[in-house]
This record gives structure tokens, C-alpha cells and sequence, in this order.
């Protein structure tokens, strides 16, 4: 396994790890309790946009950081963009997944940031396949998060 692939599947074991942790926080079941599960919350939609958004960026980084180290310092900016990216995204999932009342506020943000970084990725999307997928998918979260 080279360097590339490593970092690669680091950064789909990270995404990987918090989506299997949201999951595994839906199916744990407090009868007493009433708090409201990612599949019943009205920003179910909004949730799983930011996840498929910062699992994406996850992999660009991956990608970016790769490219950095053979010398191509044109990605500098997108892997700056897809670090904020996956701050802003896991940061929507937390506070959506606890209906805080700082929720819409958070995704306002999180929308302008992940524009940002979709225009950034499309500087690289015709050459690298994973700038495209998170281009596109920064841009399904970014219209997702406008419904909030």
C-alpha cells in the first residue's frame, strides 16, 4: 500500500467511524426519554447531506494532502477549503442531532463554507475525480442546509 492509498483509507476510516457512530446513536433506544433520533428529526435531510459532504471532503483532503507531497502546490487551497469543510459539517451534525436552537445560525455558515469549497474543487474536477465528487456533494449539502 503506497502513501496516497493510506492516507486514502485513513480518512474513509475517520467518515466511516462518525457515520457508524451517528447510526449506532439512532438505534440506541431510551424509552423515557424523548430526544429526537437523525431518522425522526426534522433535519434528517439536512444531517445526512452534511455527513455524504464531509465524508467527501474527508477523501479530497486525503487526495490533496497527496498531491501536496509530490510537489503540486495548486492544491494548497482545496485542502484548506475541505478541512473547513469537515469542521463546519461535523459541527452541523452535533447541533442539528440536539435541535440547538444555534442550528440554523450554524448552517447559514456551513452553506457559504461549503460554496466555497465546491468552488474550489471545480478548479480541480476535471482532473480529479475525488474534487469532483466533493464538489457535488458540497453542493447537495449547501442546498440541503438552505431548507434549515
Amino acid at each position: 500500500m503506497n502513501r496516497k492509498e493510506l492516507l486514502q483509507k485513513a480518512g474513509m476510516a475517520v467518515a466511516v467511524s462518525g457515520i457508524l457512530s451517528t447510526l449506532s446513536a439512532e438505534d440506541h433506544n431510551h424509552e423515557s426519554a424523548s430526544m429526537p433520533t437523525a431518522g425522526k428529526s426534522k433535519y434528517a435531510k439536512a444531517m445526512m447531506a452534511a455527513i455524504h459532504c464531509q465524508l467527501s471532503a474527508e477523501v479530497c483532503l486525503s487526495h490533496c494532502i497527496t498531491e501536496l507531497g509530490k510537489g503540486d502546490k495548486a492544491m494548497a487551497a482545496c485542502a484548506a477549503s475541505t478541512r473547513e469543510v469537515i469542521s463546519l459539517c461535523d459541527s452541523f451534525v452535533k447541533l442539528a442531532s440536539q435541535s440547538s436552537t444555534f442550528t440554523k445560525k450554524l448552517a447559514n455558515l456551513c452553506v457559504e463554507v461549503c460554496e466555497a469549497c465546491a468552488k474550489e474543487c471545480d478548479k480541480h474536477a476535471n482532473h480529479h475525480a475525488v474534487c469532483k465528487e466533493c464538489r457535488d456533494s458540497c453542493l447537495a449539502c449547501a442546498k440541503e442546509l438552505k431548507k434549515v
